[in-house]
């Protein structure tokens, strides 16, 4: 059931003196989650997508924690539900003053839910700055590539859209270039790019990059 779920951690961690305790702070977490609290009593199955993602965030902050991992929390969703569940992320980190290392590749969500961004390739961060300042000036080429991606509705504006296409491969990521990950792909790539391996380096206040470009 929802209460057996949520009180896993409860039980692991020896919060709350009896079940009768546990069923108080449960009640509690899934109000907070825009839950019912006789929903305890039901199972996963008989809950829509959006309210299952619901139980899964009361179970993740029962314990109160500091720092919550969010990996690809509302891929899953419609586009309506998203909203519900990322307006909810956000009242609850003002709620019980939670950070979040929100994983996800929709980059709108991102956008809107992250106060800064680190972008990364077969595993390693090419860059990493504020939300504003990688938006508005990513320096990578990868991330460059990235943003360029995203869809524009209005079809003037994409007519005039100067965009930077990523061709090429992705290379494996088991077996990554031991130079610049992303050389291959890499339409500014010079002889450098090819024997060495970049590493993350401060361009300009809070903004880090890992590229030659910017030695």
């Amino acid at each position: 059931t929802v209460f057996d779920i949520i009180a896993e951690g409860l039980r692991v961690h020896s919060v709350g003196r009896s079940k009768e305790e546990r069923k108080t702070m449960i009640a509690e977490i899934l109000e907070k989650v825009g839950l019912r609290p006789e929903y305890m009593f039901r199972y996963p199955h008989e809950f829509s997508g959006g309210q299952r993602q619901r139980i899964g965030i009361a179970r993740s902050i029962v314990l109160n924690p500091s720092l919550v991992i969010c990996d690809e929390p509302v891929s899953a969703l419609d586009v309506s539900v998203q909203a519900q569940v990322i307006n909810l992320l956000e009242d609850l980190k003002h709620d019980f003053g939670l950070t979040y290392l929100f994983i996800a590749h929709d980059l709108a969500v991102v956008k809107h839910i992250c106060d800064s961004i680190s972008v990364m390739y077969l595993g390693k961060i090419v860059e990493t700055a504020e939300t504003d300042s990688l938006f508005n000036d990513p320096l990578h080429p990868y991330t460059k590539g990235l943003l360029s991606s995203i869809p524009i509705p209005n079809p003037h504006l994409r007519s005039v859209r100067n965009r930077e296409i990523v061709k090429g491969d992705i290379p494996s990521p088991v077996d990554p270039p031991e130079t610049c990950r992303f050389v291959k792909r890499c339409p500014r790539a010079f002889d450098r790019c090819w024997k060495e391996s970049p590493s993350l380096k401060e361009v300009s206040e809070g903004h880090f990059v890992s590229c030659f470009l910017y030695d």
